[in-house]
């Protein structure tokens, strides 16, 4: 069942209305027509059931059938330090929020690609939000990864919430990711590196921020593919893999 995000202001008692690039989304390529069902994700606390009454490219607008609180995110918090990649980020970036990664943290490393021009900066954040945020409504889930502006590895790492736990993705690391353990409420970073993995400098600086090594299995995954992996493995160890997608409830 298609899923949209919409601020408060759009649910009204028992209607909703969808907007924007959404509207036009649902009108022209979906092709929905009253009387269709889809769900409406109010600010990432309430879902709803809504019947379309009406359909246009610029507005749509339907009656809620059925509410409840918000499902498809996991409890374990998930930063993703993503080294840019050569290419593939907007691939990427789609793949971290369909995973289900809270926040992505864009990072220059030293082998990594070189510092973009500040209008490509801002022209690339934007589109992978975009990217993100349709990831994660195709996905089920409540909300969209945070995504931050492009840092270097060191600045992003101080940034991080406080109590982190930081794993660095190593190959030669001794310990595997399904080995770590968790605590409570505490959030988790995982870093990527870029093709070719982290340079000296960089694990010198993931030293300093008393991170740990850990490995992703005995294959080599490309920049572009590793955090998704790294995601899910640290999920399906927190036992988020265990829950099946909830159904709609009978209106």
């Amino acid at each position: 069942m298609p899923r949209f995000f919409v601020p408060a202001a759009q649910v009204h008692g028992a209607t909703a209305v969808i907007g924007g690039r959404d509207a036009d989304h649902l009108a022209r390529s979906l092709r929905m027509r009253p009387g269709e069902t889809v769900v409406v994700v109010e600010e990432g606390r309430r879902e709803h059931g809504v019947v379309l009454e009406s359909v246009s490219p610029q507005e749509v607008g339907g009656r809620i059938v059925w509410s409840r609180d918000v499902t498809g995110e996991p409890a374990l918090e998930v930063h993703v330090v993503q080294a840019i990649p050569a290419k593939g980020m907007d691939e990427t970036v789609e793949a971290l929020a369909l995973a289900g990664a809270t926040a992505i943290w864009p990072v220059l490393t030293t082998r990594g690609v070189a510092r973009p021009y500040p209008r490509r900066v801002t022209a690339r954040l934007e589109r992978w939000r975009v990217i993100a945020r349709e990831a994660a409504q195709l996905a089920g889930r409540a909300r969209p990864p945070t995504l931050h502006p492009t840092l270097p590895l060191d600045a992003a790492l101080r940034a991080l919430p406080d109590g982190c736990l930081i794993l660095a993705c190593v190959i030669d690391a001794p310990g595997a990711t399904t080995g770590v353990r968790f605590d409570a409420g505490r959030p988790v970073a995982v870093v990527i590196g870029p093709e070719g993995g982290l340079d000296e400098r960089d694990r010198g600086v993931l030293r300093a921020a008393h991170a740990t090594d850990v490995h992703l299995g005995s294959r080599v995954m490309p920049a572009r593919l590793a955090g998704f992996l790294a995601v899910s493995l640290l999920l399906a160890s927190a036992g988020d893999l265990d829950v099946a997608v909830a159904p709609p409830p009978r209106p």
